[in-house]
């Protein structure tokens, strides 16, 4: 990963000549004007409609829109609705939808620590992706080891201030157990495409600061444990650097350049979460004084006995609030560590059973969906904004549909959405997943009315966006502040 990121300075599709590069600006303007007041208000179709068509021909994007009136149970808003578009990160409502359905709105994610008579310790993960999170733990003021030394002075307490021979963590087979298939290699050490397993710690990232003194780089690498050795190849310099880490993660090595002392952490993913986590554990056992005299081993869960281990401790995380990790600011491990638990434990598995669990739930017709992850990182997942929208609506009829709404960001205010649609007509009236990747940008959610009850779910989805997709987002904005005052005029 480089610790300075590459920006894209890409500008929008250029035009042959002076005519097109107006109607483009005039298109943009059309877009986003205000629907005129005083008269009948017009139908939202005819104004979602004019809308969209002069975004298309001036950009040359391909645009899916539809919206459902929740008390009514009628669209408002149909266009291109049948046709699959790239969801981008708005497939985290899937899953989303998916965990409520398999697994209920209360669900606790469950992690257990047990010792066997041989002064093993075996730490057994149920996908919790909570563990050690700095943003949490940032909330709740307190340090990202506070669990795992919890558990240290449990363990403490189980052993009579004894011996801690191995510490054992599940093992996971396959060539790359820990990503969807679909993810790029070439990225797997950007933060965004961290890993996910049945065990994880600290968003399965190191996190990297820079001391910059008499011409000498001193790094900080979070999270800290002596069972990982920091190699540090850095230089005094300008340009950028990276960190990379061994296959069990027992190693990390910076190389590049760094300009600087820094304080933010700046992120990198991690390659064998059970493996990190462990040996992270062990260094806070020692910490808290417990010996440890062995190494961390992955092994089949199968072939343990477990009416030999004795649970010295346990972590119970409740699903609302790794759902609202995962989707205020698109934590995409959070969201993959969701699809696994619901599903069968593997991404081909578990995106099959999301399909038919979906479909089944919210009557989507087949076909409607293509799903290869959880997070919306790859590009060959595939929806409808029909389904998308009727899948939100029929969320919205559940008693535990507040979870997933409550975990969307809110225009104006908070999440990804907290410097867009701040107007006081639409600030806080917007409950949605935003999405990105190359080419893609997709917004769909709620609008909200009094006591934040949704009136209507939407899907706004843009592909084949050409250059930036700014224009794109103005588009969704000026479509959302359409569908709000169609509530307000009911």
């Amino acid at each position: 990963m480089n610790g300075q990121a590459n920006q894209s300075t890409a500008s929008p599709a250029r035009r042959g000549d002076a005519g097109a590069g107006l109607l483009f600006w005039w298109a943009i303007a059309l877009v986003l004007a205000p629907v005129r007041a005083g008269g009948r208000p017009p139908l939202v179709q005819g104004v979602v409609t004019e809308k969209v068509r002069a975004f298309e021909k001036a950009t040359g994007a391909r645009v899916g829109v539809v919206a459902i009136d929740l008390a009514a149970g009628k669209r408002t808003v149909a266009l291109r609705d049948r046709e699959l578009f790239i969801p981008a990160r708005n497939q985290k409502l899937l899953t989303g939808a998916f965990a409520l359905v398999r697994l209920g709105g209360d669900y606790r994610f469950a992690t257990g620590v047990f010792l066997t008579p041989d002064a093993d310790l075996l730490v057994f993960g149920g996908f919790d992706p909570t563990l050690g999170d700095p943003v949490l733990a940032r909330a709740d003021g307190k340090s990202i080891y506070a669990e795992l030394d919890r558990w240290a002075g449990a363990i403490a307490k189980g052993t009579r201030g004894g011996t801690v021979r191995d510490i054992l963590v599940p093992a996971t087979a396959g060539a790359n157990p820990f990503r969807p298939p679909d993810w790029p290699a070439s990225r797997k050490h950007t933060s965004y495409q961290a890993p996910a397993a049945r065990l994880n710690f600290h968003n399965n990232c190191f996190g990297a600061t820079f001391t910059v003194s008499d011409g000498r780089i001193t790094p900080a690498i979070t999270p800290a444990t002596r069972l990982i050795v920091v190699h540090n190849l850095l230089r005094v310099g300008k340009g950028y650097w990276s960190l990379t880490s061994a296959r069990d993660d027992s190693a990390v090595w910076l190389r590049g350049k760094v300009a600087g002392t820094t304080r933010c952490p700046l992120y990198a993913a991690a390659n064998n979460p059970p493996m990190l986590t462990g040996r992270v554990l062990a260094g806070r056992l020692v910490l808290a004084g417990t010996a440890f005299s062995g190494r961390v081993r992955a092994v089949d869960p199968a072939k343990i006995d477990w009416r030999r281990a004795r649970l010295i401790c346990r972590t119970t995380t409740p699903l609302a609030k790794v759902m609202r990790r995962a989707n205020k600011h698109s934590l995409n491990m959070a969201s993959e560590c969701m699809l696994l638990r619901a599903g069968d434990g593997t991404w081909s598995g578990s995106a099959k059973t999301l399909t038919a669990s979906l479909s089944k739930a919210f009557d989507l017709p087949q076909g409607a969906m293509v799903v290869r992850d959880g997070s919306g990182l790859s590009r060959k997942n595939r929806v409808s904004p029909d389904a998308m929208a009727r899948l939100l609506a029929g969320v919205a009829r559940r008693k535990d549909a507040p979870m997933l709404v409550d975990s969307l960001p809110l225009s104006g205010i908070d999440g990804t959405l907290a410097r867009r649609m701040r107007g006081a007509a639409v600030r806080g009236r917007i409950a949605a997943k935003t999405g990105y990747v190359a080419g893609v940008s997709c917004l769909s959610g709620y609008v909200l009315g009094p006591k934040a009850r949704p009136l209507s779910a939407f899907s706004i989805m843009v592909n084949r966006m050409p250059g930036r997709v700014a224009p794109a987002k103005g588009l969704q904005d000026a479509i959302c502040e359409v569908l709000v005052g169609a509530a307000d005029e009911k």
